[in-house]
């Protein structure tokens, strides 16, 4: 949830000024502006919690892998935090759904135990060993859907 960057965010920020006579049209811009410009990072990037999806960071991950240029682009601390992520999000099945609260599916789980490997996890490691065994126990990879297979391509 981004509660707690929300509130650290606008506490360095000085409080909204209310204007003497302003619109409510006007006062409504400028309280938008300055909500905004408080979560606006000093680097210009807003950040936020886009946690949930799990077909997104595999993309990622293949699209980097496949330019060579995954180590060049995440850290070593972003590439243990995604590892992190996704180990906390397997279900116990062994298997991943499209979001970190759905059933797991082929085209979930196969994508998230490539970009497991891509990240450096063993395949004989406890999260990739359970990853592979839902996969196989369903028939394979070869049973994921056309964008698995165009992102497995």
């Amino acid at each position: 949830d981004d509660a707690l960057l929300r509130i650290q965010s606008m506490e360095r920020r000085p409080h909204f000024q209310e204007i003497d006579g302003e619109s409510k049209l006007d006062r409504a811009l400028r309280r938008g502006l300055w909500f905004y410009g408080g979560l606006q990072q000093d680097d210009g990037h807003w950040p936020g919690d886009y946690g949930g999806p799990m077909f997104l960071m595999p993309g990622l991950l293949v699209a980097l892998h496949t330019m060579e240029q995954l180590d060049k682009v995440l850290s070593s601390a972003h590439r243990e935090e995604m590892e992190r992520y996704l180990r906390n999000h397997q279900n116990k099945d062994g298997g991943y759904g499209l979001h970190i609260e759905g059933g797991s599916t082929m085209f979930g789980t196969v994508l998230n135990y490539v970009s497991l490997r891509l990240l450096g996890v063993d395949a004989d490691d406890p999260v990739t060993k359970q990853a592979r065994g839902w996969i196989l126990s369903r028939g394979g990879a070869t049973h994921v859907p056309s964008w698995g297979k165009f992102w497995l391509a």
